[in-house]
């Protein structure tokens, strides 16, 4: 990939770059078995010589949200009530009231949601990521990591008798394959956009915009590499606390070859994960050895000291400062500050456009007959009728097929399903506020390549 990036882990055949994998349930809590019903965290950190590199996915491409001051909601809503426990009333409020976030409800509630394994599902970097090479040109990427074993995933049934069987199942089963030699890969994958490709105008969506997806068709995917677990090259922890538990993943671990995009979500958790660490783990948390880079000769554990580092590197012999690791400019937008929305779908019904190629062209019969009774099974737990009205209005914008489907599985019905589709009308511009809504041209697409100005006397 050297002629896209001059990241040094993409730039030779058949290089072995080792590898830390940590998955886990993103929204679940410890107590939690592992077939729950939540995105599946699918994090790699790459020891390279220039430093860990992370990138910090899930198991389907998008997200549930865009907006960073709504990152902390998508969790909280989906995590137990500390009066009560479980809340799904929190749950679909968030759904019902965020119309971009039922793309990614859709992968929630389908079977998606209780892969078979960790083993048996994909893995995406779900933000647009910039490559970068030496002459300083860059495209836009986006991460694909395809399970060579297959992705399958568990019915509502199984999952739920799973639940009673072997609650750690995915551990198990990992752990089981691992040391047994049996092939733990996936392949990896990246779609490659050119900036003067990256125009929401042309596209019809907004290419930053983590709860959108590129097309496959348009943006091909290509081979970069392999992911590999094998017992011979890698190993299963010895300690699961020093290593599982206190390994620590950022966004912001990046490597020369690679930065990030103007994606707002993804500039928002490279702060975020940062201080979520300092506050977990301690302000030396990348002396832990899990987190330690792997070239350096740092310490192996919390509280020792550098192993002979010298604090200063003298520059004269090696230039440490890089000055061609440069950030490559662009331009952001037309001198407006605020907090109005520059995205395409926002407050509009093409805000549905992808999550209904979803529904009525990817999904076969099957899956949406799994969608329908999963996410009936939880909706019915909702204690108001309006949070559930709502919710039903958003699924309606996607198919009304899709939303009566759901109703008509609900045990109890409040309400006549004709309020739902009175209710959709305003669905785009749930949860918005019109003043930080798109208006006017300055409400364009962010990142294109900044145009270097030239002078003349």
């Amino acid at each position: 990939m050297s002629e896209l990036t001059k990241a040094d882990l993409y730039n030779e055949v058949g290089k072995r770059t080792p590898i830390f994998m940590r998955f886990s349930a993103a929204f679940l809590g410890k107590e939690s078995p592992d077939q729950g019903p939540s995105p599946r965290g699918f994090a790699i950190k790459h020891y390279t010589k220039d430093g860990n590199y992370d990138i910090v996915g899930l198991n389907w491409p998008i997200f549930f949200c865009r907006d960073p001051m709504q990152g902390p909601d998508v969790f909280q809503s989906q995590q137990r009530n500390p009066e009560k426990s479980l809340d799904y009333n929190a749950t679909f409020d968030f759904l019902a009231n965020v119309p971009e976030s039922n793309h990614a409800a859709m992968m929630l509630f389908s079977n998606h949601g209780h892969p078979k394994g960790w083993r048996k599902m994909n893995g995406y970097g779900c933000h647009t990521f910039k490559w970068v090479n030496k002459e300083s040109q860059f495209v836009y990427v986006k991460y694909h990591f395809i399970c060579d074993q297959g992705s399958e995933q568990l019915t509502w049934e199984e999952a739920k008798k799973k639940y009673g069987e072997d609650p750690d199942f995915s551990n198990r089963d990992l752990w089981e394959a691992i040391e047994k030699g049996e092939p733990v890969s996936w392949t990896a994958k990246v779609q490659v956009m050119k900036p003067e490709q990256a125009d929401a105008a042309k596209l019809g969506f907004d290419p930053f915009d983590v709860t959108k997806i590129w097309p496959r068709m348009k943006f091909p995917m290509q081979d970069f590499g392999r992911l590999v677990l094998e017992k011979n090259l890698e190993k299963n922890p010895k300690d699961y606390h020093p290593y599982v538990e206190q390994s620590a993943f950022s966004p912001s671990s990046m490597v020369s070859g690679i930065e990030e995009s103007t994606d707002m979500l993804l500039q928002a958790r490279m702060f975020l994960y940062r201080d979520a660490q300092y506050h977990r783990l301690g302000v030396n948390f990348h002396q832990i050895q899990v987190n330690c880079p792997f070239m350096s000769s740092g310490s192996a554990s919390m509280g020792f000291g550098g192993s002979g580092n010298t604090h200063y590197a003298s520059n004269s012999s090696v230039n440490k400062f890089r000055p061609d690791t440069a950030e490559v400019p662009y331009e952001v937008s037309d001198n407006i500050v605020s907090r109005q929305s520059h995205y395409f779908t926002e407050g509009t019904h093409k805000e549905y456009d992808q999550a209904r190629e979803l529904y009525d062209r990817v999904m076969s019969d099957e899956a949406r007959a799994a969608l329908h009774d999963n996410t009936a099974a939880l909706l019915k737990l909702v204690e108001y009728p309006n949070i559930q009205i709502r919710y039903l209005a958003q699924c309606y914008c996607i198919n009304h097929k899709y939303a009566q489907a759901i109703y008509d599985l609900l045990p109890e019905r409040a309400f006549d399903f004709g309020r739902v589709g009175e209710v959709a009308e305003d669905a785009p511009s749930f949860g918005k506020e019109r003043k930080f809504m798109p208006f006017g041209k300055n409400h364009r697409l962010v990142g294109n390549p900044a145009t270097i100005p030239t002078y003349q006397k």
